[in-house]
């Protein structure tokens, strides 16, 4: 009998996971959020010790009562709290505006939210403590933040980096804010295969803390 060869065997369908309308807000707005936590964090808790340190006034703030763990938890205080209302406010206003979707877990997204606070507050605190005045600190904070948005995968997927310069990303904090975050909202990836993710920003949360405690320390001698 004749062969009879089928027209178009197989159809090729494309199917969009996790985005399928393909919305831009759903792939930017999650890191805005890190990337304005940022900005508060490094600029404005930069310039919290080496303000002080110009007024000369520092000295005479940590021989009162207060206590120097109480002066820079003091200190500290507004910035981390404007950080967390920021946090929940723009990402109220995506669900809102935007239909971003609800995370995979409220208890994991508000977990992020603490370690990630943690980790750019106490890398502020680090800066304004290496910093000699408030311009130095500036400039400090942007040399990290404009790499930080470059390289950490929010505006171009890490696998379009060089492979020379895709190791530096990893050295970043807001490379795994970016993971954890989309995996969350977009993708609502599980918190096992975002465990590392979290330990990585744990890790530099105490890595930065310890730094600055010793920093802080050895400015006093």
């Amino acid at each position: 009998p004749p062969t009879v060869i089928a027209k178009d065997p197989f159809v090729m369908d494309t199917v969009v996971l996790f985005n399928p309308d393909e919305k831009e807000t759903w792939f930017f707005l999650p890191g805005i959020v890190g990337v304005l936590i940022m900005q508060i964090a490094l600029i404005l808790t930069g310039i919290t010790v080496v303000r002080e340190r110009e007024k000369q006034t520092l000295e005479q703030l940590l021989v009162t009562p207060i206590g120097k763990a109480a002066f820079v938890f003091g200190k500290l205080i507004p910035y981390i709290v404007i950080a967390f209302i920021d946090f929940y406010l723009i990402l109220g206003l995506g669900w809102l505006l935007f239909e971003l979707p609800a995370p995979a877990s409220h208890l994991y997204l508000a977990l992020l939210a603490m370690v990630y606070v943690a980790v750019m507050i106490s890398l502020g605190l680090l800066i304004s403590l290496l910093s000699q005045t408030q311009q130095q600190a500036m400039f400090i904070a942007i040399f990290i933040i404009v790499p930080s948005i470059l390289l950490s995968g929010f505006i171009f997927p890490l696998e379009a980096l060089p492979d020379y310069i895709r190791p530096l990303s990893y050295a970043i904090p807001f490379t795994y804010f970016v993971e954890i975050i989309r995996g969350l909202l977009i993708k609502h990836t599980h918190i096992v295969d975002l465990w590392h993710a979290y330990a990585a920003l744990g890790g530099f949360a105490v890595l930065f803390i310890v730094l600055s405690m010793l920093k802080f320390r050895r400015s006093l001698l």
